[in-house]
């Protein structure tokens, strides 16, 4: 028996929240390991530690774009996590 059509997503948020997991999720993940090895006062042993954290915070932030309904609310969650982490980097 096929799903009711007012339950499935229209192509565009699927494309939307695809998008923003795959994507927008690796470049918070990033964003957020730069952020915090910029901080660290010894580079080496933090980077190797984000070598391999990025890849489980990544499938953290893949699992939780699926957890929000709407893709403009996780579209900005990851914007606001990149900017932040941004502002961290840069100044």
């Amino acid at each position: 028996m096929p799903a009711k059509k007012k339950y499935l997503s229209g192509s565009w948020k699927r494309f939307s929240k695809v998008t923003a997991a795959i994507l927008g999720g690796f470049i918070a993940t990033m964003l957020l390991h730069v952020a915090i090895i910029k901080r660290v006062p010894y580079d080496a042993p933090a980077l190797m530690t984000a070598a391999y954290s990025s890849f489980i915070v990544w499938v953290g932030f893949m699992i939780l774009t699926y957890f929000i309904h709407k893709a403009w609310q996780v579209w900005c969650l990851l914007g606001a996590i990149s900017l932040m982490s941004a502002l961290v980097i840069y100044l």
